[in-house]
């Protein structure tokens, strides 16, 4: 399954956080068989027999998508909801799909493999694993985690898509999900729904969607039309055409459609946590040797600029080590919790501050260790 690694959308990297789903290993069934139980008892399992369009669209999909079906499958009665969810996603046990009545009902049978394949994804990406927004209490990390997972939904529609038999039939799907309604109400002129994309784009930032675990339905139409566009697209399906872009140069366009939608508070927060904690980082090096003389804080001033006035006048306080180490436990905890891009660039810029400084290099290398700490990160130091 690690072939389809190249759909992935960019941002859907779980390694900012820490997090590598191929060393994850589950220790114990106890909890499959539990959850097995209470799908057998009150849902349908699918079986071709009796349910030969969800069977079919099932056969189709693996077939496609070139992956074994390790799979359960299940059909629980919901007439009011169409939604989908894969459960108990680890790599040690069998994944349980199951789909709500109304979602089949609703749904042509190329619709249901797009969405079929958008599951599978979750599955395939581990996508379980990712850390869930509503157990931090951090706002910019709640920040960080939506984005994960906004990303994760971009990519397990990528799969879908390849998973059914055509762009139409994905954002048909996409539509009838997000209308509730099918084709006797519904008229599929995509690029009327592009119109409302812009007037959304023309409203500027938007709350909802900042703090939305997943892209708006017409994001996610707009990535599928590009994603149709891409040179990989093409050559999964072995046609002639060579397509107008790569996979990185729509993401890119993706990105920046989204950033006009929930604003750039994201890159924006970061950026402060990431530049606060190196400015005390860095203060904390230049007083390694205990002095900061008329030199090093002219270099302190040009690196740092008026922020670096305001931690200077802090040394002249009576209580200044104290308020000190206040102020780099208080910016490095911030900090501990940035994506890991971002703590590595740290560490890089905090060496840099501590090779052009002057003072004792070991005591330089063992501040620089200090502050690797309290960013979580267990490696030696050098430079």
């Amino acid at each position: 399954m690690d072939f389809l690694d190249k759909y992935k959308y960019f941002k859907d990297d779980p390694s900012e956080f820490e997090i590598d789903p191929k060393e994850f290993k589950k220790n114990s069934n106890e909890l499959d068989e539990s959850h097995l139980s209470n799908l057998l008892t009150n849902s349908i399992r699918v079986n071709k027999k009796i349910l030969p369009k969800v069977g079919k669209a099932i056969d189709l999909v693996f077939n496609r998508i070139k992956i074994e079906n390790n799979f359960n499958f299940f059909v629980t009665a919901d007439n009011t909801q169409a939604n989908a969810a894969c459960s108990l996603m680890s790599t040690a046990s069998r994944p349980d799909i199951f789909l709500t009545s109304r979602l089949i009902e609703l749904l042509s049978l190329e619709e249901l493999q797009f969405v079929i394949g958008h599951e599978i994804a979750h599955y395939v990406y581990q996508h379980a694993l990712y850390p869930n927004y509503n157990r931090v209490e951090e706002r910019n990390l709640k920040l960080n985690i939506l984005t994960l997972s906004r990303a994760a939904e971009i990519s397990a529609d990528r799969i879908g898509f390849l998973s059914c038999s055509g762009l139409e039939h994905s954002l048909k799907a996409l539509l009838k999900l997000a209308s509730g309604l099918d084709e006797k109400h519904l008229k599929f002129k995509f690029s009327v729904y592009l119109d409302q994309l812009r007037d959304l784009e023309d409203l500027g930032k938007s709350s909802s969607e900042l703090w939305s675990t997943h892209p708006s339905f017409l994001i996610r139409m707009q990535s599928l039309i590009w994603f149709s566009m891409t040179k990989e697209y093409h050559e999964f399906f072995e046609v002639k055409k060579k397509g107008s872009y790569s996979l990185e140069e729509i993401d890119e366009k993706i990105d920046n459609k989204i950033k006009k939608i929930i604003g750039n508070e994201i890159d924006i927060s970061n950026k402060g946590i990431y530049e606060t904690a190196l400015l005390w980082g860095s203060l904390d090096i230049y007083l390694s040797d205990k002095t900061f003389s008329k030199i090093e804080q002219k270099e302190f001033i040009n690196r740092f600029g008026e922020k670096a006035n305001k931690a200077i006048s802090l040394l002249k306080m009576s209580n200044s080590k104290d308020m000190l180490e206040k102020k780099i436990d208080m910016s490095f905890s911030e900090a501990s919790k940035l994506l890991k891009t971002d703590k590595n660039r740290l560490i890089e810029e905090l060496k840099t501050v501590g090779k052009e400084t002057g003072g004792e290099k070991m005591k330089k290398l063992k501040i620089i260790g200090k502050l690797l700490n309290f960013l979580g990160v267990k490696k030696p130091v050098s430079f």
